[in-house]
């Protein structure tokens, strides 16, 4: 059963942003705590549990990469999300080798951030109670058709294709296949909003604010940006071992392949309300 509010630790030494982002998370159902340095978040730790930390990095005193280090040795199953501003990729990804769930670029958009907490919460579920799970696979939950396009596509055509997104389908990625229809890499969405920061520097953008500006995005084939050989499964894979798969690959979703045939899409996120109905 998840059905008790996540509790959260929100970690900023920006206050406005604390609590303009802390009621945002109480809106939407979550338990938050707050703390405005490093030292605090890790006193925090040290007296409550949380579900996950969202940690921004550059901080005054203690920073979020030595705060991280320090939280996962109190508490190596509390997932941790790092928030980074664009001027700092590469503390983004020491993070994740310092044992963050993820990294999400600032100025972040508190949907993503919402959603990265959940997935970030049932990903520790799945992995401190994995016997509870139970034992189906993979072709037993119904897949999203994928949306797929060639590697000589331009990019704002993949923007285009996730922009499309609706109310009940989100479009986090999409595929590129190649002529043969075999799977020839990925796209997602931070790969977009990072291509369009590093081609327009001065302009403060996150995925909204992408979606207003495409001509922010330079005029490049998809393939140039694509990240091959993308973590993929089968039909008869568990659902539990798919979903191990795409969290230590940071995914969201991964085609489900039959041959080299791609039957469709898994998404995460399906995989955890689908265990969570099962073990009600």
């Amino acid at each position: 059963m998840m059905n008790a509010a996540i509790r959260v630790l929100l970690v900023d030494d920006e206050e406005a942003f604390v609590r303009g982002m802390a009621r945002l998370l109480k809106f939407r159902g979550i338990e938050v705590s707050t703390a405005l340095s490093g030292q605090d978040a890790v006193d925090a730790v040290k007296r409550e549990s949380f579900d996950v930390v969202v940690l921004d990095i550059k901080m005054a005193g203690m920073d979020g990469i030595e705060a991280l280090e320090k939280i996962k040795e109190l508490a190596p199953d509390t997932e941790v999300i790092m928030l980074t501003g664009h001027a700092s990729l590469a503390s983004g990804a020491q993070a994740l080798r310092k044992g963050a769930y993820d990294y999400l670029m600032k100025p972040c958009d508190p949907e993503d951030l919402i959603e990265k907490i959940r997935e970030a919460h049932e990903a520790e579920n799945i992995r401190r109670h994995p016997v509870l799970w139970p034992r189906k696979l993979v072709g037993e939950i119904a897949l999203h058709s994928i949306r797929p396009l060639l590697p000589d596509a331009g990019v704002r055509e993949a923007l285009e294709a996730m922009r499309r997104e609706t109310a009940e389908e989100a479009v986090e990625e999409v595929f590129v296949l190649n002529a043969q229809g075999s799977l020839a890499g990925v796209v997602n969405k931070r790969d977009l909003v990072d291509l369009a920061r590093k081609n327009r520097p001065e302009e403060n953008l996150d995925w909204n604010r992408l979606i207003e500006k495409p001509q922010c995005l330079p005029d490049i084939p998809i393939s140039a940006i694509m990240r091959a050989d993308p973590a993929t499964t089968r039909e008869e894979v568990f659902l539990t071992d798919a979903a191990n798969q795409m969290i230590l690959h940071r995914a969201r979703s991964m085609p489900v392949l039959r041959g080299g045939e791609v039957l469709g899409v898994l998404k995460l996120l399906d995989v955890f309300r689908y265990l969570e109905h099962e073990t009600e």
